[in-house]
C-alpha cells in the first residue's frame, strides 16, 4: 500500500487544518534559528544535490540471488552495525492491528543490522493519525524522526515543513552517508526532483515503490465474464452500446440488477474511463498542453463524453444508484451467490466490488470480472489515465530536535538494502520469505527474485511507511505459479492491458510543490472545484441538468470561474514553471 506522490492531503486541509498556522511558536522552541526560506519557495541554503563526496561504501554484494537480466533496483549486500547500541531515538511510525513495535520482528531487525536503538511512538492510520501528528508539530515535543509514509505527508507539506525550518535537509546528508539510497538517486534521477522542494533542498528520504498496475488504478474498470467471453469484449463505445442493449434483456439477469455500477467516491473514475474515449483525461483533471497547464472539464472532448455518459443514464445503461452507493452495498452486489449482479464496475483493484478476493478460486468474483480495455470514440480517440509520477514517496523526515542526524540518515540508508526491503512487507527469511531458485518465475514472467513462504507471521511486518526501495523489477520479482491466479498478477495483467492506452507523459500534469502562500489558496480552492464537478456528475446522472443544453452547460462553466479557477491555474503553472520549466 502505497500512496502516490500526491499534494491532495494538504490542499484539502488547508494551511490552518495542518497546524501551520502555529508553526511559527514552535519553531522558535525547537531550534532558535531564523526560518530558512520563509515558505516563500526561494533558495534558502547553497547545496548542489550529488556534489558532496561519499564518506560510506556500499556493503559487498552477497552470492546466491538470482537476477533477472535486467534487473534494476536493490541488491543484496552485507550490513555492518554503525551505531553504539546505547544512544536511544524517538521516532513516531504507524500502527496497525497487532503490531506492538518492541516485539516486531522487522523492528528488531533493523536495530540488530544498524546498531541503533529506536523509541517507537506509534499513531493511527487515517485521519485519528493525522489529528495526533498535527497537535504533536503544534506542540512542540518533536521525535528525533517521523516515518511519514502512507499520507502522513505530502511533498507539499514536507517542503513546507522543512522551509520553516522544522524538518532538516537531507540531501546532503544522503550524498556522504548513504550509499543504497545514492544509488537509487543514480538509478532514477526522477526520485530526486519529484521530491526536492521549492526552494531547491530535499526536507525527506523519499521511498521508491513503482507500482505498475497502480499507474492505472484512477481508471480501471471491469467487465463480468460469465456474461461476456473474451473475444466479446467491446472495442468502440458503439461495440459497447449494443452489446448493453443485449444484456439488458438477457434471460439470466434479474431486471433490478445494474449493468453499470460503482459506489459514490469512485463515480468520477469511472466516468473518466469512458471520458478517454474522447479525449485525454486525468484523475487530477489537469493536463499539459505544450507546458501550459490546463482544466480538462472545460474542454469541448469532455462535454461531448459527457453527452455520451448522460444518454448511458437515461437508456438504463448507467444505474444512477451509483451516487449513493456505499463500497460496501457494491461489493454485496459483487458477491452475490450466483456471481457478480452487474455487467461493469469500475476497481482500482477488485476489491472494490468484493468483500473476498481471491482468484486463485474459479467462482471467485475477483476472477470471473476481468479487465475491461479502452474502448474507441467515435471520433477514433482511444486513451485512459496513466499515472507516470506513481513512483514513490517522502516517507521519512528527521526533525530539528534531532541532536545526530547522521546516524538517523544511515539508520534510514540501510533498509534501502534488497533483504531489508523484503523483509519489511514479508518478515524473516525462512519462515515468511526466501531466495527464488532458478527458474521461478515473477509476476511479470521474468526470473523471480525472491518467493513468499505460506506461513503466518504475527508482528513481524511493516506496511510501507517508512523506508523502502521497491523498484519495479523488486515489485516484479515476486515468485508466482502461473497455473494458480494471483491479486497481483491479475493487476499486472490489467496494467499490461492498458499500458498501450496511455496517455503520454507529456501530457500528464507531474506532481507539484507549493509555497506556504501558493498552497493556503489552492487548497481550498480544488476542493470547491472538485466538489462543483461532481455535484454536476450527479445532476446529469439523475436527469437534473442536461450536457447538451447551452444554458447548463454554460452554467457549469461559470461556476468553475466563480471557484477561482484562473488563479488556481496560474498557481499550478507558477509551481511547474518553477519545477520544471
Amino acid at each position: 500500500m502505497t500512496v502516490t506522490a500526491n499534494r491532495r492531503s494538504l490542499l484539502k486541509a488547508g494551511a490552518a487544518g495542518l497546524g501551520l498556522a502555529t508553526a511559527g511558536p514552535v519553531l522558535a522552541a525547537c531550534s532558535g534559528d531564523s526560518i530558512p526560506g520563509g515558505g516563500d519557495g526561494e533558495p534558502a541554503v547553497e547545496y548542489e544535490q550529488g556534489s558532496a563526496a561519499l564518506e560510506v561504501e556500499l556493503g559487498p554484494e552477497i552470492e546466491g540471488v538470482n537476477y533477472p537480466e535486467d534487473y534494476v533496483g536493490p541488491k543484496h549486500r552485507e550490513l555492518e552495525p554503525f551505531g553504539d547500541g546505547e544512544t536511544e531515538f524517538s521516532m513516531l511510525g504507524r500502527s496497525i492491528p497487532g503490531l506492538s513495535y518492541p516485539e516486531n520482528y522487522y523492528a528488531n531487525l533493523v536495530e540488530e543490522k544498524t546498531g541503533v536503538k529506536v523509541a517507537y511512538q506509534d499513531v493511527p492510520l487515517g485521519d485519528d493519525g493525522q489529528t495526533t501528528v498535527n497537535a504533536i508539530l503544534s506542540g512542540g515535543d518533536l521525535p528525533d524522526a517521523i516515518m511519514s509514509g502512507m499520507g502522513l505527508f505530502s511533498p507539499s507539506q514536507v517542503a513546507i515543513y522543512g522551509e520553516m525550518g522544522m524538518f532538516v535537509p537531507v540531501d546532503e546528508l544522503i550524498d556522504r552517508l548513504a550509499p543504497h539510497i545514492r544509488e537509487m538517486f543514480e538509478q532514477f534521477p526522477e526520485m530526486r526532483s519529484l521530491f526536492t522542494a521549492p526552494d531547491g533542498r530535499m526536507y525527506a528520504v523519499p521511498s521508491m515503490n513503482d507500482c505498475y498496475h497502480c499507474k492505472t488504478g484512477e481508471v480501471r474498470t471491469w467487465i463480468n465474464s460469465d456474461y461476456v467471453s473474451a473475444d466479446e469484449h467491446p472495442r468502440t463505445l458503439a461495440e459497447f452500446e449494443s452489446l448493453m442493449a443485449e444484456l439488458k434483456e438477457h434471460p439470466d439477469r434479474s431486471s433490478g440488477d445494474p449493468l453499470v455500477i460503482t459506489d459514490s467516491t469512485t463515480v468520477t473514475a469511472l466516468f473518466n474511463y469512458f471520458l478517454g474515449a474522447f479525449l485525454p483525461v486525468s484523475a487530477t483533471h489537469l493536463l499539459l498542453e505544450g507546458g501550459t497547464v490546463t482544466w480538462g472539464p472545460s474542454q469541448e472532448g469532455y462535454r461531448e463524453g459527457l453527452s455520451w455518459i448522460q444518454k448511458q443514464f437515461r437508456d438504463g445503461i448507467f444505474s444512477a444508484d451509483m451516487f449513493a452507493l456505499t463500497q460496501e452495498q457494491v461489493q454485496r452486489l459483487g458477491d452475490a451467490p450466483d456471481g457478480p449482479a452487474f455487467v461493469v464496475a469500475y476497481g482500482n483493484s477488485p476489491g472494490n466490488f468484493t468483500a473476498v478476493n481471491d482468484p486463485s478460486e474459479e467462482r471467485n468474483p475477483g476472477r470471473i470480472m476481468v479487465p475491461l480495455v479502452p474502448m474507441e470514440g467515435p471520433k477514433g480517440v482511444r486513451t485512459c489515465d496513466w499515472d507516470w509520477y506513481q513512483i514513490g514517496s517522502p516517507n521519512f523526515v528527521i526533525t530539528s530536535a534531532c541532536k545526530d542526524p547522521e546516524t538517523m540518515i544511515r539508520w534510514a540508508d540501510y533498509q534501502f538494502e534488497l533483504g531489508m526491503t523484503i523483509a519489511m512487507g514479508a518478515g524473516e527469511k525462512g519462515v515468511g520469505w526466501d531466495f527464488a531458485d532458478e527458474g521461478a518465475l515473477g509476476i511479470d514472467g521474468g526470473q523471480a527474485v525472491y518467493t513468499r513462504i505460506p506461513n503466518e507471521i504475527d508482528n513481524q511486518v511493516w506496511w510501507e511507511w517508512g523506508p523502502f526501495y521497491k523498484s519495479a523489477s523488486q515489485r516484479h520479482g515476486e515468485a508466482v505459479d502461473p497455473d494458480v491466479p494471483t491479486i497481483e498478477g491479475v493487476l499486472y495483467e490489467a496494467g499490461a492491458a492498458y499500458e498501450p492506452y496511455r496517455i503520454p507523459q507529456e501530457s500528464k500534469v507531474p506532481p507539484l510543490m507549493f509555497t506556504m502562500d501558493e498552497s493556503a489558496q489552492v487548497g481550498e480552492t480544488e476542493t470547491n472545484l472538485v466538489q462543483h464537478l461532481e455535484q454536476f456528475f450527479a445532476a446529469l446522472g439523475t436527469g437534473r441538468a442536461d450536457v447538451d443544453d447551452d444554458a447548463d452547460w454554460q452554467e457549469f462553466q461559470d461556476g468553475f470561474t466563480s471557484i477561482g479557477l484562473d488563479n488556481y491555474l496560474e498557481i499550478q503553472q507558477a509551481a511547474y514553471d518553477r519545477q520544471f520549466g
